[in-house]
């Protein structure tokens, strides 16, 4: 009996909306719909992403944490030895139809099938 009491909080935790709406963001991006450029972006299970952007000579890296709120999923970068300089602070990609759009409006971050 106290096992189960224990063990309450945590399933309580892990049957959240939180997690449930996180699990189906988990996965590897690709941009489409923006003419000469190429970006991916990775969303981890454990809170993390990697992203690129490459676009004529510039190419832009960021790494850090990432989390999701009322169709938002916000990447916040974080200055790590391997991205010393991130190509952005914040940013925030408006999650519509399983697609991941950048605040621009222009193209999508999408999973391939």
């Amino acid at each position: 009996m106290r096992l189960l009491t224990a063990l309450l909080p945590l399933t309580a935790f892990l049957a959240s909306p939180a997690l449930a709406q996180a699990e189906p963001r988990i996965g590897h991006y690709y941009l489409q719909g923006v003419m000469e450029t190429g970006s991916e972006l990775l969303l981890r299970p454990d809170g993390r992403f990697q992203w690129y952007l490459s676009y004529g000579a510039l190419d832009l890296f960021a790494e850090g944490q990432w989390s999701e709120k009322d169709n938002i999923v916000t990447l916040t970068a974080e200055k790590t030895k391997d991205v010393p300089e991130p190509g952005f602070q914040t940013l925030a990609l408006t999650v519509k139809d399983g697609k991941l759009i950048p605040p621009d409006g222009h193209g999508a971050y999408i999973r391939p099938n």
